[in-house]
């Protein structure tokens, strides 16, 4: 009968140590993602976001997941399923993709050459190295073009633009991963 109710125990207790092991870990990425959410310069920060973003699209945590999934017999750990996988979408809708922004291949250390934006408001699309060099180019420009008096380009160069584009992509993945880190890490504080 002891045997029996320890190993119960550990297997209810191995996911939560196994998300623990990463704990740390997704506390530097929370930290690192605050840090990019602070630069009002998103243009500036867009690649090291796909960067960090694209090493844990590339390290994945389904072992944890599964850790949980096996051991989730009465819907205990529905919740932190869910985060998890969350999460997991997250590094998957902002992280690698050959036609999307980040065009990195798996291992690939994300540059400037090699994150596109653009494809907005006329723009054409064109890598983060080619918008940085029109960070100081006159202001508006779109005078008789299509968007002229659209308050998302008026007043503003293409980089400005480009960096809004970045921004708007950035922000709402940041807030939501930072929560559910946050979230995990008072599910393991807890247990």
């Amino acid at each position: 009968m002891f045997q029996l109710r320890e190993r119960i125990r550990a297997t209810f207790a191995k996911p939560m140590g196994k998300l623990a092991e990463i704990m740390f870990s997704l506390r530097v990425l929370r930290e690192a993602l605050h840090q990019i959410e602070r630069e009002p310069d998103a243009l500036r920060v867009i690649v090291p976001f796909f960067d960090v973003i694209s090493r844990w699209q590339d390290r994945g945590f389904n072992d944890v997941i599964v850790a949980f999934e096996e051991a989730n017999f009465s819907g205990k750990y529905d919740d932190a399923l869910e985060r998890l996988r969350t999460l997991e979408l997250h590094f998957e809708n902002a992280g690698r993709n050959e036609h999307g922004m980040n065009r990195t291949k798996p291992g690939e250390s994300v540059t400037a050459d090699k994150v596109f934006l653009g494809n907005i408001f006329g723009l054409f699309t064109h890598p983060v190295s080619y918008w940085r060099r029109g960070r100081n180019d006159k202001k508006g420009g779109w005078e008789g073009g299509t968007w002229d008096g659209h308050p998302a380009v008026e007043g503003k160069n293409a980089y400005d633009v480009v960096s809004q584009q970045a921004h708007d992509f950035m922000i709402p993945h940041i807030g939501s991963m930072c929560e559910l880190i946050k979230e995990l890490d008072e599910m393991v504080l807890a247990a």
